[in-house]
């Protein structure tokens, strides 16, 4: 697929597949150095969902693998095709799901929509018309999740709605753990990643397989907005600083850094406004 078909659908969809985004060689690298770490994490907390380590960036051992994963132009490139040059970092962790047992199988872990969502604010509103399906819109958030197995049955697939960040799709709270008749199973294999409009109604599985369940969760937002992670990191800083010597503005405002992104953007409002209104009509300038 290219960008183009990526971007169709996640227009349509408010998602959209990557196949084969890492290597087999970078999902075996990322699991060998989890798989230590989040045996220690499981046993702090054993009835907990799932274990995180967040920030990613600020972890020791797991910083240069973070680093490469974070700065791949290719999910760059695609977010600034979705959101245009704001994209900012708000969080990055992995996700661990521990083993559970077989009596959870195919279980909703709960359905929900992600940060900076507006959907949930005018859920159960009254509205003083019949609410149709949006257009759609940039997003203020996106999620690339990139799955390190297959994720099936046994692993716990991911539940989307297809079309839910356009349609004001609402599940009461009292449904958030069951399945939905519009929902989908991702068929996902080791190495693929999700990028997901923050809109989009989603869900896990539990995970009832022999083996711990990860994801890595890179989730940006749009410049100024709140973030999660803390950016004084010194793994941060390195990359900062090697942005500032290459003027590579796009990876300064991935840590919320460029001044002048405001004042290009007026420029272009100010052009386009301009242009709309030489294109009023005689009639429409003299009333």
């Amino acid at each position: 697929m290219t960008l183009d078909d990526h971007l169709e659908a996640y227009k349509r969809d408010g998602f959209t597949v990557f196949r084969e985004y890492l290597s087999s060689d970078r999902v075996q690298a990322w699991r060998e150095a989890m798989d230590p770490e989040f045996s220690l994490l499981f046993p702090k907390k054993p009835d907990a969902p799932r274990a995180k380590i967040v920030p990613l960036l600020g972890h020791q051992s797991l910083a240069p693998l973070a680093r490469e994963h974070l700065l791949d132009s290719r999910m760059l490139d695609f977010a600034e095709r979705v959101m245009g040059p704001f994209v900012q970092l708000d969080s990055f962790e992995v996700s661990g799901f521990p083993i559970r047992e077989h009596a959870l199988k195919g279980r909703v872990d709960r359905w929900h929509r992600d940060a900076f969502n507006v959907s949930q604010t005018w859920a159960g509103y009254s509205f003083e018309y019949k609410q149709t399906p949006r257009p759609y819109t940039p997003p203020l958030a996106c999620n690339c999740l990139t799955y390190l197995q297959p994720m099936n049955e046994e692993t716990g697939p991911l539940r989307v709605i297809p079309g839910s960040h356009l349609d004001y799709t609402h599940i009461p709270q009292e449904n958030e753990f069951e399945p939905h008749p519009r929902e989908v199973f991702l068929d996902l294999e080791p190495g693929d990643m999700v990028f997901t409009h923050h809109e989009l109604l989603h869900s896990g599985t539990w995970n009832i397989s022999n083996q711990i369940r990860y994801f890595l969760s890179i989730y940006v937002c749009r410049i100024g907005l709140p973030h999660r992670d803390s950016f004084n990191l010194s793994e941060i800083h390195d990359i900062v600083t090697h942005a500032r010597r290459t003027n590579d503005l796009r990876t300064l405002r991935l840590f919320g850094e460029d001044p002048d992104f405001l004042q290009r953007d007026e420029a272009a409002w100010a052009s386009w406004v301009a242009e709309d209104r030489g294109q009023i009509s005689s009639e429409g300038k003299a009333a």
